[in-house]
């Protein structure tokens, strides 16, 4: 029987293997726009943007398969974390050497091949060691939530906005990581030995598809996933943009500016953000319901982007911190909410396909879809060229936002939600 200081510190230990595993994708995704561009390779944002969630369309659902039925999670991931610090490296290594940027491009697939189960995965052996799951898993991702603020933060503090640096110390943070992933608590598979191939590849998680609800929101992660793909790749080119304006130079002599001073660590307002929406779901515990987290959320994204395209048409950079700053609210009430909702929807033995199925409907397809759309709307609009055009890329972004909120509100139903949650 546990003891209680040992299941404190497991939970603590759960805690810095979030707050490690957020600090590389904190390091290099804010700054990303203005890396590539630094390197005249900014033309390649698009194709970078989806080639990871094309090749990981699957590898989430196999390796949450074989965290299911054949490996310990904690194990599994441990490996991933080490082998992916590589290929992360010799991402960002490219872009120094004087590479063809396609290289790049390789490179960060060959990153997201490995990397893509690794969220899922934690998600997985954090919700199996806790006994309220309502309660603390917003308190475990607030770890993560604390690591990319703190990754977004240094970037600029250490002048790294637009340089390859910046990555490279994510792949070293990530091979350490790696070691003490062996260190979560012992996460055994519950589920039986694989019977078919289907079973295998982890394609039996297709299955839920035939849950109304968790249908409804698995089809919602997906589309809401495509507008929000412009939040990276475009959002810290436009605060760069602005920052150059000199109807801004007074907000940026403000304590904003001073203690953000670049645009990786300004984009950093949506972690800052984002802490208060965790410990606001972590204290509603089992009274977050999905209906109107998710609701709340879409209707934040929507004003962020109309926020976006307002901040384009005046050229007024706090418009645009402001629709930074939702970020927070708009990740938590969304994702959070979600991955526990997935949870206790599904079996014991299913749990972890669960999530990467999430993973995969949001992460791959969605992104996926949002990275390349995204790219040629940002071409067409002109945005980044003339200020028109940033208003234009936004609104419509905007729109479609507000489309997705709508196929959720007439899909989904509470009541189902309620019920099940009474019988999970």
């Amino acid at each position: 029987m546990e003891t209680k200081s040992t299941n404190s510190l497991r939970n603590i230990w759960i805690g810095v293997v979030f707050f490690l595993i957020f600090i590389p994708p904190g390091l290099w995704t804010p700054a990303l726009p203005n890396i590539l561009e630094s390197y005249d390779a900014l033309w390649v944002i698009p194709y970078a943007a989806a080639v990871g969630p094309v090749v990981a369309i699957f590898s989430a659902l196999l390796f949450a398969s074989m965290a299911d039925r054949k490996y310990e999670a904690q194990k599994l991931l441990g490996c991933l974390t080490i082998f992916g610090s590589g290929f992360l490296w010799l991402q960002f290594s490219v872009l120094s050497w004087g590479w063809n940027p396609w290289w790049y491009v390789f490179f960060q697939g060959c990153n997201a091949l490995i990397s893509a189960p690794m969220i899922p995965m934690l998600t997985t052996i954090a919700l199996a060691n806790t006994d309220n799951p309502q309660k603390k898993f917003p308190l475990y991702h607030l770890w993560g939530t604390i690591g990319w603020l703190t990754a977004g933060v240094l970037v600029s503090w250490l002048a790294l906005d637009a340089s390859a640096n910046a990555g490279k110390i994510g792949a070293f943070v990530r091979l350490g990581l790696g070691g003490l992933c062996f260190l979560l608590p012992v996460t055994k598979p519950k589920g039986q030995k694989a019977k078919t191939w289907q079973d295998a590849l982890g394609l039996r998680a297709f299955q839920l598809f035939a849950n109304k609800s968790l249908r409804v929101y698995y089809i919602s992660a997906l589309v809401f996933a495509i507008p929000i793909a412009a939040h990276y790749m475009y959002a810290p080119k436009l605060l760069k943009q602005l920052a150059e304006l000199e109807v801004n130079a007074v907000a940026m002599q403000s304590f904003i500016a001073t203690w953000l001073p670049g645009p990786s660590a300004q984009m950093a307002l949506g972690q800052m953000m984002e802490i208060g929406a965790m410990l606001l779901l972590s204290w509603m515990g089992a009274r977050a319901r999905v209906k109107p987290f998710v609701i709340i959320s879409m209707s934040l994204a929507v004003i962020r982007y109309g926020l976006y395209a307002y901040a384009g048409h005046t050229g007024l950079i706090y418009i645009m911190w402001v629709g930074v700053a939702l970020h927070g609210p708009i990740f938590a009430f969304f994702s959070v909410t979600g991955k526990v909702f997935v949870n206790r929807r599904v079996s014991e033995d299913m749990r972890g396909q669960a999530q990467a199925l999430l993973a995969l409907m949001g992460g791959s397809v969605g992104q996926t879809t949002g990275a390349l759309s995204c790219g040629l709307l940002f071409t067409w609009s002109e945005a980044g060229k003339t200020w028109v055009g940033w208003t234009l890329f936004w609104s419509i972004l905007s729109s479609v936002v507000l489309l997705c909120l709508a196929y959720f509100v007439l899909g989904y139903k509470q009541k189902d939600e309620t019920k099940n949650a009474q019988s999970a």
